[in-house]
This record gives structure tokens, C-alpha cells and sequence, in this order.
């Protein structure tokens, strides 16, 4: 296994497991943007390419291992650290395996859930990037967590959020063991991504397994112009 992969996420995903929903070619490569506004980058020499394919008010997320400066014709909104965690002793908790499939018919559900508790950024297609399971309750969607980007030999666990009125009740736990234990079944090895002050949830993940690698730099990139809507997550920062 190359654990160089997960050095460069997107574009291992989006060249390899993702590469039906790639768009572009030669060195740079991006989701759709219903999808996802992560951009891949072959390597970072490629930028000014990555900017000379987006309109006015397009915007890109990059991860890299470095801090990139963004390129003529696009400013760079906001960089900040991710903790990138790796779990290749994977100890689930002592959970079942009955969370609820989220499908299409979900999404409204989903986004209201992420928007509100700003997990990362999510879209109404981001869930044809993997499997994401739920928790409902009370009538509303509790708790859920899913797969985003898949590099070569790993599938990252993303979207793990709870409401704020259900927090407590051990649904984070539950769904990221029951991912984690479903990705190992499929041969590959669970990894996430943390903001670094988050030291209630890097306990947690520490406590099945997942051991920190690295800090990885988050790159929003815009191009000037345009009236974009602003990302909820991005717009929390």
C-alpha cells in the first residue's frame, strides 16, 4: 500500500475509484460542483492551469501538505490546518450495524443537518461520493456520517455530525464504527480529517484506532466575480 496516496487525496480519488465523476483533464482534475468543491491538483505547478478553468466566482478546495499561494487571477479566501487521521488498527466499538442508508430522497435532510452543524462542506450530490448512513429521532435526522474521497488503498470517513439535541448519546461513535468496520471489510483503511482544536473528537477517534499523520493545509480558492452563494462551512471560518 502507498501510503503516499493520502498526501494527495482528490487526486488519487478523482484518477482512480472517483474517476467517473472526474471533470478535466491532464493535470488537474475537480468534482462537479454538486458534488464537491474539492479540485486535485497533479502537483502544485499545475495552478495556474487550475485557474485558468475557472469562471468568474468559481471557487476550489485544495488539500496539500504544504501551503500553496494561490495563483494570478484567483484569491485565496481562506487556508487553514486539518489533522489527517489514519486508522490502521481499526478497533470498532461494540455497536450493531443497523444504521439507516441514506439515498437521494435524504439530501434535504442531510444538508439541514450538516448546515447546521458544519461538518465540512456538503452538497445536494455529495453522497454519490460513497455510502452514508443516519440516525433519526424525534422526526428529524440526528446523526450521520458517510465516505468522501476514496484514494488508492483508503476511503475517507467524512459528514460525521450529530444535532445539537442529540448529542451525548454515542451516535458519533456508533456510525464512525460501523463506516470504519465496513470500509476494513472491504480491504481498505479508514482515514479522516479534524480540525485541530477539535479535541473532543480526535479523542474519540484515537479511542477506535485512527492515529494522526499529518497536518494537511485546506486551500478556498476564488476567482474574482461572479455572485456565488457562499459555502456554510467555509463561511464559518
Amino acid at each position: 500500500m502507498d501510503i503516499s496516496a493520502l498526501d494527495n487525496p482528490a487526486w488519487s480519488a478523482l484518477t482512480g475509484r472517483h474517476a467517473a465523476l472526474a471533470i478535466g483533464d491532464g493535470p488537474v482534475l475537480r468534482y462537479p460542483a454538486e458534488v464537491s468543491p474539492f479540485a486535485a491538483l497533479e502537483a502544485p505547478s499545475a495552478l495556474p492551469v487550475l485557474a485558468s478553468r475557472m469562471s468568474d466566482g468559481d471557487t476550489a478546495v485544495l488539500w496539500s501538505p504544504d501551503a500553496l499561494d494561490a495563483p494570478p487571477g484567483l484569491d485565496l479566501v481562506v487556508r487553514f490546518p486539518c489533522l489527517q487521521m489514519a486508522a490502521f488498527d481499526f478497533h470498532p466499538a461494540d455497536v450493531g450495524d443497523d444504521a439507516s442508508a441514506m439515498t437521494l430522497d435524504d439530501v434535504d435532510d442531510m444538508i439541514a443537518l450538516t448546515s447546521l452543524t458544519k461538518p465540512g462542506p456538503f452538497a445536494r450530490r455529495t453522497v454519490e461520493m460513497g455510502s452514508y448512513i443516519g440516525v433519526r429521532a424525534d422526526g428529524r435526522l440526528a446523526a450521520l456520517a458517510g465516505e468522501r474521497m476514496k484514494p488508492e488503498g483508503f476511503t475517507e470517513i467524512s459528514a460525521i455530525c450529530v444535532h445539537p439535541d442529540n448529542q451525548g448519546q454515542g451516535h458519533a461513535r456508533r456510525l464512525t464504527s460501523i463506516m470504519g468496520r465496513r470500509i476494513v471489510a472491504d480491504g481498505k483503511v479508514p482515514f479522516l480529517n479534524v480540525l485541530p482544536d477539535n479535541r473532543p473528537a480526535i479523542t474519540l477517534y484515537e479511542s477506535l484506532g485512527f492515529r494522526p499523520r499529518r497536518l494537511m493545509q485546506v486551500h478556498l480558492l476564488r476567482r474574482p466575480g461572479g455572485d456565488a452563494a457562499p459555502d456554510a462551512f467555509f463561511s464559518n471560518l
